[in-house]
């Protein structure tokens, strides 16, 4: 039987957008450009940028791209001056329905999101400022949360994926049981799970936040998945099949 997706993942959970090309300019064009237009004229990330790095806190500047959100009208195309004539002589429309307008909104309301190229069965998060504009084939986590970077890093995500059969993506991240509902407020927390909580957070910081690639025996990924077993209530010893066994039955 298919696993539907969970209603609170989906507000979380999202493919990167493709963007119009004639839309797309490089970083000098892109500077002068937001001179005049800087509300409109965003950083671009892509799946190429994994090649290399970029400084924390910052996210790669070679490739930007004219985006409207989906609260903007034709006042705005106006106000944005050669910039929204670019626009629209390009062919580009406003997105403002589905899944592509739903995760501009949901950037809007944090500083920084998590991204990884899909398509694997082991993600590679970074963090990327909110601003910059994930593009298609990558996953994105639309929540500055520590707590969530650190389950998301962990083997069991590996383990859940393999065990379904599933890609990384944004729909199997829909799907993927987490320890609580990423959306569940700090307060409502019991005593119990804020523990946990801070140790999967220090588990990921220890694990370098998804500034290096970890190995399955890397005593520091052996921590991060200790510490998120802990969180789900399992035992520290839980063997992957237990595991997806667990996963499993939660969904």
């Amino acid at each position: 039987m298919p696993l539907p997706p969970r209603p609170e993942n989906l507000r979380v959970f999202f493919a990167g957008v493709a963007v119009n090309e004639a839309c797309v300019v490089g970083s000098r064009r892109a500077l002068r450009w937001r001179e005049s237009a800087a509300e409109w004229v965003r950083p671009l990330l892509a799946r190429a940028d994994w090649r290399g790095s970029w400084p924390e806190g910052e996210g790669p500047a070679e490739r930007w791209v004219i985006d409207f959100p989906p609260g903007a009208d034709e006042r705005a195309l106006a106000q944005a001056g050669e910039v929204g004539r670019v626009f629209q002589r390009g062919g580009a429309r406003i997105v403002r329905r589905g899944p592509a307008a739903e995760l501009r909104i949901a950037l809007a309301k944090c500083d920084r999101y998590l991204a990884t190229p899909g398509g694997g069965w082991r993600a590679r998060w970074r963090w990327v400022p909110a601003a910059t504009l994930p593009g298609r084939g990558l996953v994105v986590v639309a929540r500055d949360d520590e707590f969530l970077a650190g389950v998301l890093a962990s083997r069991w995500l590996e383990v859940w994926l393999r065990g379904t059969g599933r890609r990384l993506g944004a729909a199997a991240l829909q799907r993927f049981p987490l320890p609580w509902a990423p959306d569940a407020p700090r307060g409502a927390l019991t005593r119990a799970q804020e523990e946990r909580r801070t140790t999967v957070v220090q588990a990921w910081r220890a694990s370098g936040c998804g500034d290096r690639d970890l190995a399955t025996d890397d005593g520091a990924a052996q921590e991060l998945a200790a510490a998120v077993a802990a969180a789900y209530g399992w035992p520290g010893a839980i063997e992957a099949p237990e595991a997806l066994r667990r996963l499993l039955a939660r969904a």
